[in-house]
């Protein structure tokens, strides 16, 4: 039988492998995070902020551990001072913009501003504007939910060479003007898009191509 020496050793030779395997798992969830920059997205509710919708969407956002900010569709100044602050000091590299009716031609003018500012827009995503907007030239990838008779498909601007893609929802059972930014199916596809707004996102889904 083993004396009482060898036992304590290997019990400490394990002890030390399981402090060896913890540390470098810490370390590769170190290296992980910054590498990857760090993801923010900033929501606009349509008039009189009734897409509520939208604050039930950053909810799910911050669940999985994306910072989501809610505004009205007047607060554009606060987004875009907040935004480029952000952006600046680093807690926020991967910008996402999100607005809905009135609040996405807000966020499409937030995304103009940010250019004129130099800061990148990494993910614009639309939901049934009103209006024909063009999208500027700082955004890597663009996504408008439209209702052909509630909203409109959007263009890019001059020096835009990001990926712009119209997805016309109207025949969607169920989606119409206001349930675009409240249901579930809807925050399940922009999560998606939002989660994969990084320039280090491995794969593309089928809806990157423009449908113009």
């Amino acid at each position: 039988m083993w004396s009482v020496p060898k036992k304590r050793f290997l019990k400490l030779r394990r002890l030390s492998a399981c402090c060896l395997l913890a540390l470098l798992c810490l370390l590769a969830n170190g290296m992980a995070s910054a590498a990857r920059p760090e993801t923010h997205a900033y929501l606009l509710r349509g008039i009189f902020n009734v897409s509520v919708g939208l604050d039930v969407l950053a909810s799910k956002l911050a669940k999985r551990g994306i910072a989501a900010s809610v505004y009205g569709p007047l607060d554009e100044n606060s987004v875009v001072d907040v935004a480029i602050q952000d952006y600046r000091s680093g807690k926020a590299r991967s910008i996402v913009l999100i607005g809905h009716s009135l609040g996405a031609g807000a966020a499409v003018s937030v995304a103009s501003r940010l250019a004129e500012a130099g800061v990148p827009v990494a993910l614009l995503v639309l939901l049934d504007p009103k209006g024909s907007f063009r999208v500027p030239r700082n955004v890597s990838r663009a996504v408008n939910f439209y209702i052909p008779q509630t909203g409109a498909a959007v263009a890019a601007a001059s020096g835009f060479r990001g990926s712009l893609t119209n997805i016309n929802v109207g025949g969607v059972p169920g989606v119409d003007h206001m349930t675009i930014q409240s249901l579930d199916s809807m925050h399940q596809r922009i999560i998606g898009y939002v989660r994969c707004s990084h320039p280090s996102c491995p794969s593309r889904d089928h809806e990157t191509r423009a449908r113009l």
